[in-house]
């Protein structure tokens, strides 16, 4: 699907149901040269399309029959549902996968408890067993380039920033396409709602906030986000997600401050119909905004355990 003649989205179905919108896969390309910003999930499903989308494009004169060139995969963070199907995107076109040096760390311990965006209820064993093969997957999308802030990506002539926006993940990175104005943003910012932020170690939202700012400095025209539609009016999306953060900060503030500040009461309170499946990511953006608000000595932690209360210093 083509957004700009030089930006493409490559849909694909929905591998499982981990939130309302699948991960977008953009392609950048220039005189038969192209590039990815980020790979989807690994099943078949999902990444035979964006094959067949890669293949059916034309080189730069039309009628030619010249194959794209796909030179470089560029990961925005290392969740299943956008780098999982990097390595194998990287068997077919031969494209160099490049993302983050802390994101590429997060990367090849697969084993390890860290958050994916997909919550999966304890009495689902056989997709929770599938999150864990896709997860292997994913791991192989070893680094070819490590990429940070300040660091651009050539394709063809066009050239795409490399922006440091941790945050949702410690190593997330936005890009921006110069010569169309254009800011991918990966789970930075979405198209339509927001974006679960963890507490540390693996989510910050202090540096989310701080993220947001940095990608106000930019001229962007259109915004392509990792999940949702393209956003047009791209200052005004960023300030309603500093502004939804700031709210969020001052009900629970409220919540303490009147006493409702056990974990659990907040949750029910701020997020009443949210479906079951969602609490998780939910209780961990609670979590996210609390310490926050600890570190910069607005709350403190009276107890611990899974429903600890908080009250004002």
């Amino acid at each position: 699907m083509e957004i700009t003649p030089r930006v493409h989205s490559i849909p694909a179905p929905q591998a499982f149901f981990s939130g309302p919108l699948a991960p977008n896969v953009y392609l950048v390309v220039e005189g038969g040269q192209g590039a990815l910003i980020d790979a989807g999930y690994p099943d078949e499903g999902s990444i035979k399309p964006r094959l067949e989308y890669l293949q059916g494009m034309a080189g730069p004169s039309a009628g030619s029959g010249q194959a794209l060139k796909l030179s470089q995969i560029i990961v925005t963070h290392h969740h299943l549902d956008h780098c999982g199907g990097a390595h194998a995107l990287r068997q077919a076109t031969g494209a160099a996968i490049c993302m983050h040096p802390t994101e590429a760390r997060l990367l090849s311990d697969w084993r390890a408890h860290v958050p994916q965006d997909v919550d999966i209820p304890r009495e689902q064993q056989t997709m929770a067993e599938r999150v864990r093969a896709w997860r292997h997957a994913t791991a192989q999308a070893t680094a070819d380039r490590l990429v940070r802030g300040g660091d651009t990506v050539d394709v063809g002539g066009l050239t795409i920033d490399v922006i440091d926006t941790p945050g949702h993940t410690l190593g997330s990175i936005s890009l921006y396409l110069r010569e169309e104005g254009v800011l991918f943003t990966g789970d930075t910012v979405l198209g339509l709602g927001t974006v679960a932020i963890f507490p540390p170690p693996h989510g910050d939202m202090a540096l989310y906030m701080q993220s947001l700012e940095r990608l106000k400095s930019y001229d962007a025209t259109l915004l392509c986000p990792g999940h949702g539609p393209p956003v047009r009016d791209v200052a005004r999306k960023l300030q309603e997600l500093i502004d939804h953060r700031r709210e969020r900060e001052q009900q629970i503030l409220t919540a303490v401050g009147e006493g409702r500040g056990r974990l659990e009461t907040m949750l029910a309170d701020i997020y009443p119909e949210l479906d079951r499946r969602l609490l998780g990511m939910a209780r961990a953006q609670l979590l996210a905004h609390l310490h926050k608000l600890q570190s910069e000595g607005k709350v403190a932690r009276r107890d611990q355990g899974t429903d600890s209360l908080y009250v004002l210093p």
